[in-house]
């Protein structure tokens, strides 16, 4: 009788190692992450890495300013002839506004609104080709800061002050002469008299614009709301048309100026003058300088 209950002892003995054995090995096999094919044919490790590898590259794409370009010396063409055709249109439609409605009630408001939206507009969509700026002051303030080469700068305002020309070409197609209600294709103009007015108020408008850019698309405190960075650029163009619209025309854009003072010079009969343009030159470099200033120190 004892050996049967020893017998039995035991077998239960060994039944009960062999379903714990089971079952700690199911348990593993539960605790373990399911391991597939592609994990499989890579090496160790490689899952991880290129799990890693997106993450960063995603936060990299997070905090690049929208404006940022190259530092080497090379130039990116396609960034130059991004900005060549965003500022034809950008003159054509801005330009192009004010000739067709100059002088009408609520003029001021409209073209004010065209620039505006213009800006938005083409900076969203040359934004990843050359940061879109538009703007020579813009790409001052950004050679001066390191954002951007001296060479790629230099491609850039060519392409612009192209740009600028050829868009007032475009319009003297689109708008006969006598049909042109600013008279000369958009140009800018001082009062006599209130040169320095203007002077100053384009560098004050010019500023707000360039702070407004540096604060929104190259600070990278602002990554989080850097989708939106050329929408408050736009809101900033509107307001400093709004404000020198009525005193001279607003350009804040000195290649914007040159370009349509150009064209009319060698197309229209009113051919105008030069005498303001430093105006529109040192106003709004001197604006672009001082808030290029004010970000590095604040930064």
């Amino acid at each position: 009788m004892p050996s049967h209950i020893a017998a039995i002892v035991v077998f239960a003995a060994l039944a009960t190692a062999q379903s714990g054995t089971c079952q700690d090995a199911a348990c593993d096999a539960e605790e373990q992450p399911a391991i597939d094919t592609v994990t499989l044919l890579q090496a160790p490790g490689a899952a991880e890495g290129v799990i890693k590898a997106q993450g960063s590259a995603n936060d990299k794409m997070k905090s690049l300013p929208l404006l940022e370009t190259s530092s080497d010396s090379s130039i990116k063409v396609s960034a130059a002839f991004a900005e060549f055709v965003a500022m034809t249109l950008f003159v054509v439609i801005g330009c192009g506004s004010a000739m067709g409605s100059a002088n009408e009630a609520g003029w001021v408001l409209q073209v004010a609104l065209s620039f505006g939206l213009a800006i938005t507009a083409l900076a969203y969509s040359i934004g990843h080709y050359s940061g879109g700026q538009i703007n020579c002051a813009v790409t001052f303030a950004l050679v001066l800061t390191g954002q951007c080469s001296v060479l790629q700068g230099f491609a850039n305002f060519l392409a612009q002050l192209l740009g600028a020309t050829t868009g007032a070409l475009i319009l003297t197609a689109m708008c006969p002469e006598d049909k042109d209600k600013t008279g000369g294709l958009g140009t800018n103009s001082a009062p006599e008299g209130r040169r320095l007015n203007a002077f100053v108020g384009e560098v004050m408008m010019t500023f707000l614009l360039v702070f407004v850019i540096f604060e929104t698309a190259i600070n990278p405190e602002s990554k989080a709301n850097r989708e939106m960075a050329a929408l408050a650029i736009g809101f900033a163009v509107f307001l400093a048309h709004s404000v020198l619209i009525p005193l001279d025309g607003c350009s804040i854009n000195p290649t914007r100026s040159m370009g349509p003072a150009l064209v009319r010079r060698f197309c229209y009969k009113n051919g105008g003058s030069f005498e303001d343009m430093w105006v529109f030159w040192a106003g709004p470099l001197l604006g672009a300088a001082g808030a290029a200033a004010v970000n590095t120190w604040l930064m």
